[in-house]
């Protein structure tokens, strides 16, 4: 009886520590690949200045017939609150950039990134117009068309597969998290990372999670509004002119054990995160600032290089050969005479 008694105190004590234990769910903000943003992001370098920006990106996509980009080009709009000098530098792939009139100043390009500097009197729209090099942001992009035999195939090209734990936990903090995250999501503020009690001890488990895309345009005369998880097949033909904005949202769960709870607790903080870095395709300089971007794809024709001209044969008639050999023999004795008199 002594020995059973002892082995009840061990689990018992052990089950205590488990359940005292906490762990920190994953970041619903922090990025879960190195890009997007393109380039290593936004930054800002402007001393004793913390500006307030709001940033919104329109991405360009320009497709061949078979739904593949060659032209990638952005539309950035940096709403730039507080007084003070700014230095903000946008990280992309970029080859041109402008600004359209309705921007208060112009930006400059370097090597891999968009820069703005400038006096902010209190409140400024900076809009920069950049065309990218498709090689290096074609990969970032979140969807994926293919055409093929009257079919026009939509994948959502932004799963990844991410290192994440599971264990029991108890019900009631799952619960109350997730509706505290629904409700950050549902308000458009930005949601916290948290820790959680466990009843067990967790054990590493992989996850794969995808940025869910609203789809919304036409295929030919057909009107496509859907919302991509993963892929899809439409029957169709014609011209493509899509829109994909991720999207950022909360599931409300509140049945199954501890365990299920904190694989979806897990599921959305990390699905937020994926979310989030596709609304950052060219970031924002302001960390805890608001960012959005949308992706239009539309069918175009790809530039053709200018055809080579073909050369041909050029067949001289016996006159013309004879007046060339002339021509060369009197240059040959007028140089042999100007050599002998040298």
């Amino acid at each position: 009886m002594r020995r059973v008694a002892v082995i009840v105190a061990a689990l018992a004590c052990a089950g205590a520590a488990h359940a005292a234990q906490r762990v920190a769910l994953p970041s619903p903000i922090a990025p879960l690949s190195a890009q997007p943003p393109l380039a290593g992001g936004a930054r800002t370098s402007a001393e004793n200045v913390a500006h307030q920006v709001s940033a919104a990106t329109n991405v360009a996509v320009a497709i061949d017939e078979a739904g593949t980009p060659f032209a990638v080009t952005t539309t950035q709009r940096l709403d730039v609150r507080g007084v003070g000098d700014y230095f903000f530098t946008i990280g992309a792939p970029v080859l041109a950039v402008r600004a359209p009139a309705d921007s208060a100043s112009v930006p400059g390009m370097r090597t891999g990134s968009i820069v703005w500097a400038g006096f902010d009197p209190g409140e400024r729209v900076l809009i920069s117009r950049a065309t990218l090099e498709p090689a290096k942001a074609v990969p970032a992009l979140p969807l994926r068309i293919r055409v093929r035999r009257g079919t026009v195939t939509l994948e959502n090209s932004t799963g990844i597969t991410v290192e994440t734990f599971s264990a029991d936990a108890p019900r009631a903090p799952l619960v109350a998290y997730l509706a505290r995250l629904r409700g950050e999501v549902a308000h458009g503020r930005t949601p916290l990372q948290t820790s959680v009690p466990l009843a067990s001890a967790p054990t590493n488990e992989r996850i794969t999670v995808a940025a869910p895309l609203h789809i919304t345009g036409t295929i030919g005369r057909q009107r496509i509004d859907l919302l991509l998880s993963k892929r899809t097949r439409i029957h169709g033909s014609g011209r493509i002119e899509l829109r994909a904005e991720p999207v950022e949202h909360v599931d409300e769960v509140t049945a199954g054990s501890g365990r299920v709870l904190l694989r979806e607790a897990i599921r959305a903080t990390l699905t937020l995160a994926r979310a989030n870095q596709y609304d950052e395709f060219l970031g924002n300089p302001d960390p805890a600032g608001s960012s959005r971007t949308v992706y239009a794809y539309r069918t175009s024709s790809p530039p053709h290089a200018a055809p080579i001209a073909a050369v041909g044969r050029n067949r001289r008639t016996w006159v013309e050969t004879a007046l060339v050999v002339a021509t060369l023999a009197a240059a040959l004795l007028a140089g042999a005479a100007l050599w002998a008199r040298s």
